[in-house]
């Protein structure tokens, strides 16, 4: 594990992530969505299991841990009241705060010379992933929606959303060249891996797709920038630290889940599941930016 989270972990990235593309062709949906669920349950929850540790971390330096964790579930409050209420704004708040989310964990320390437009790439970023992945899995996608919110959205809004996020990222380097600045950015290979990360959308499954992307592109690198934070290195002492400190956390939420699969039904136990996802992104958006201040 400690080798993944040194400065090369991106070329290690690439390569599961065409071995996954490998993994995509040559067996069924069956075992790819097993596979997704064993990645998502396992590193993907435990990723977020750590917020209120770093929010302790914020009261030492800062001394207001207790309205920060107020804060905290004010904000699990309101995305509940909000689904509830209105339930597809509530999945457009998701998949905001999500893109924004994903956005930040990739760019954050490429594009510091841009100030605060940076924010503004994230979340075309992040609209880029998602559009490129509802695209290749635009019927999967709509029966989820369909589902939770009884709404479905249209081939071509995410064709629109696809082509006007990535028209924005290929104009980056056009904007830093007029502006004189320089982006730590290598932009042959972040085509390179977009593409390799398109063909593993375009063959997987959706729930495939998103798992590579959320462990593999977002969740590791984010629990490295995490440790890192918390205990000042990713040595194999400090790794050991944070997968001890977030396994209450990780395991309180497993059990939580087998319980609601097994108490629900399928399409309220979906509705669920959404609602606890929506509910733990939007406070772990906030932690993770605040951590990064």
């Amino acid at each position: 594990m400690k080798h993944l989270l040194k400065s090369d972990y991106q070329d290690f990235m690439i390569i599961i992530t065409f071995f996954l593309f490998w993994i995509s062709i040559q067996f069924g949906e069956v075992i790819e969505d097993t596979i997704a669920y064993v990645f998502v349950l396992s590193l993907g929850i435990i990723h977020g299991a750590n917020d209120l540790t770093i929010l302790q971390k914020k009261k030492i330096e800062k001394k207001r841990f207790g309205k920060s964790l107020f804060t905290y579930l004010l904000i699990i409050l309101f995305c509940m009241v909000i689904y509830w209420i209105f339930p597809f704004t509530a999945m457009l708040i998701f998949i905001l705060l999500s893109a924004y989310h994903f956005g930040e964990q990739h760019l954050e320390k490429k594009l510091i010379p841009l100030g605060k437009l940076k924010r503004w790439v994230y979340i075309i970023y992040g609209l880029f992933i998602f559009s490129l992945l509802f695209h290749e899995n635009i019927s999967d996608v709509n029966n989820i929606l369909s589902n939770l919110t009884s709404v479905e959205i249209n081939l071509t809004l995410v064709k629109y959303t696809l082509i006007v996020s990535s028209s924005v990222l290929l104009l980056l380097p056009v904007y830093s060249y007029f502006k004189d600045i320089t982006l730590a950015l290598n932009y042959f290979k972040e085509v390179l891996y977009l593409l390799v990360l398109f063909l593993v959308f375009k063959t997987g499954s959706l729930i495939f797709g998103f798992a590579v992307y959320f462990v593999f592109w977002h969740s590791i690198p984010s629990i490295a920038d995490q440790i890192h934070y918390l205990f000042g290195a990713n040595d194999k002492r400090s790794i050991t630290k944070y997968f001890q400190t977030a396994f209450f956390y990780w395991i309180l939420s497993i059990v939580g889940l087998v319980v609601s699969y097994y108490a629900l039904d399928t399409k309220f136990f979906n509705t669920v599941l959404f609602l606890i996802l929506f509910a733990v992104t939007a406070p772990h958006t906030w932690v993770m930016k605040r951590m990064k201040e």
